[in-house]
């Protein structure tokens, strides 16, 4: 029923039973499979705000990841989505945002993300907000940080 965005369906004991299903994430999903991304703008800023996350998911599945960046509204989706964009700059914020307790992680993927992009400034950081000793002694021996690596024994030996 459209007017209500539910489904129902009878099974062979006619147990009826009632889905929720959106009308516009249903024409948004379909603009998307046709193509048709010009109808899918229009659409767009009709969906359900508690449909985002999902529409989002639907969109990463399709491959259009820098889409579904910008309409996810999970942090740890959002993420994931950043690295595998190499979009680092949106990763690190949401990194400093995490609670210290869930953070450990984060700084790791990120760290290690940033030494696939060259970005051993940021992936120094992120190792030693990660406290990941080994992952930092192998950065700053590669790049022969010696100052870098006297700390790391000092702090390694507290």
């Amino acid at each position: 029923m459209p007017a209500q965005n539910r489904v129902y369906l009878a099974d062979k004991d006619m147990h009826i039973y009632g889905y929720s299903l959106s009308l516009t994430v249903v024409e948004y999903q379909t603009a998307v499979l046709r193509g048709d991304m010009d109808a899918a703008a229009e659409i767009l800023p009709t969906l359900p705000k508690d449909q985002l996350n999902k529409v989002a998911r639907f969109l990463e599945s399709k491959d259009l990841k820098e889409l579904a960046l910008t309409l996810t509204t999970d942090s740890d989706h959002k993420f994931d989505l950043a690295l595998q964009l190499d979009d680092l700059e949106t990763a690190l914020e949401i990194t400093r945002n995490v609670p210290e307790t869930e953070a450990e992680l984060k700084w790791k993927a990120l760290g290690d993300r940033a030494l696939t992009v060259w970005r051993f400034d940021l992936a120094q950081e992120c190792f030693e907000k990660a406290n990941d000793l080994s992952a930092l002694m192998l950065l700053l021996s590669a790049t022969g940080d010696r100052a870098g690596l006297q700390a790391l024994a000092e702090k390694a030996g507290s």
